[in-house]
């Protein structure tokens, strides 16, 4: 689909591979703690799944901030929500009023396995050294590896849509 107005957006990719790239290490070293869980191993490799968390909340908070920017240029709306941003950036909706467009059914669910992960991650906390521990270890593990990987279809999502938007990059001069 041709657009016929370009605008002058924030480049996300940078930020967006990076929140991708740690989300995944995040999930990938959830199970891997998880599989040492059940083996009897050291609680330590889910705490640094948690740790991981952080940087990846980072960076995914740096690319929301810039696809909000984004989304705000394109749809000349208050754009605050992933509902929102969804919206805005579609350029299958571009024509609809802006209220009438739909997002992405799969928000929703990424945001409750996020949910589901951190009430787990906190109850797996609370219980260590106890029997209950490997069940939420578990339980947390599963709801991550969900959102990490809804997270990451989201944010490749997004990203590509509003490159849709973006201004043309001129290229390198052909002599």
């Amino acid at each position: 689909m041709a657009l016929d107005t370009y605008i002058d957006l924030k480049d996300v990719r940078l930020t967006g591979y990076v929140s991708q790239g740690l989300i995944a290490l995040s999930a990938l070293e959830s199970v891997w703690g998880t599989i040492t869980d059940w083996q009897g191993g050291s609680s330590s490799w889910s705490f640094l799944a948690i740790v991981l968390v952080v940087p990846a909340g980072v960076a995914s908070l740096l690319w929301f901030r810039g696809v909000t920017h984004n989304a705000e240029a394109i749809a000349l709306h208050g754009v605050r929500t992933p509902a929102q941003v969804w919206r805005a950036s579609d350029p299958a909706q571009r024509d609809i009023p802006f209220d009438e467009r739909v997002a992405s059914p799969l928000i929703r669910p990424w945001q409750y396995t996020l949910l589901a992960m951190v009430g787990c991650d906190i109850f797996e906390s609370l219980l260590l050294d106890t029997p209950a521990y490997v069940v939420f270890s578990t339980l947390s593990t599963l709801a991550s590896v969900g959102a990490a990987g809804l997270a990451c279809y989201l944010i490749f999502r997004v990203s590509s849509m509003q490159r849709k938007f973006a201004v043309p990059q001129p290229r390198g001069r052909r002599g």
